[in-house]
């Protein structure tokens, strides 16, 4: 066996995974991009690109505190329901994330941060963000998401979204 026998494998097998690793970043880059978009829709009210970037079948589930303060209650709502609430009128409302972690196995993407609303500048609650995206005709769109909620425990808002 000569050198040239086992370096041009080693060789082809280096470029495989770097092309892997680079097309995996680019996807995560993507899933990322498109979760953005969706939560930059609270604060530009626009129904038009919350459309463009959910499915028919798009759904929200949020942990809310129960009426009598013990526990969570559970609201559900159809991405359309989503989409009416954020974009009546109102004061300035901005999401922003951190911290965000990204799965990514096919057509199918789990994006899990931590999030702070904004009212008007001010944190009005936080808690954690866990988005489901299905790449459909080679873009991303968000499917599911649910969230956890509290408005003590928050801290100042933060500098960075994402």
């Amino acid at each position: 066996m000569t050198h040239r026998t086992v370096i041009l494998p080693l060789v082809a097998l280096i470029a495989l995974t770097t092309s892997a690793i680079a097309q995996g970043a680019s996807a995560e880059a993507d899933v990322l991009a498109a979760t953005k978009d969706f939560l930059s829709v609270l604060e530009t009210r626009d129904a038009e690109a919350a459309r463009a970037l959910t499915i028919p079948e798009t759904r929200l589930t949020l942990l809310r505190p129960a009426q009598n303060g013990s526990g969570s209650r559970v609201v559900t709502m159809t991405g359309d329901q989503f989409i009416e609430a954020v974009t009546r009128p109102g004061g300035h409302v901005e999401e922003v994330m951190r911290n965000p972690r990204v799965e990514i196995d096919g057509d199918l993407a789990t994006v899990w941060a931590e999030y702070q609303v904004l009212v008007d500048g001010a944190v009005h609650h936080c808690g954690h963000d866990a988005f489901q995206l299905i790449r459909q005709g080679g873009s991303w769109k968000v499917l599911n998401v649910s969230d956890t909620y509290r408005e003590t425990g928050c801290g100042p808002a933060w500098d960075e979204n994402l």
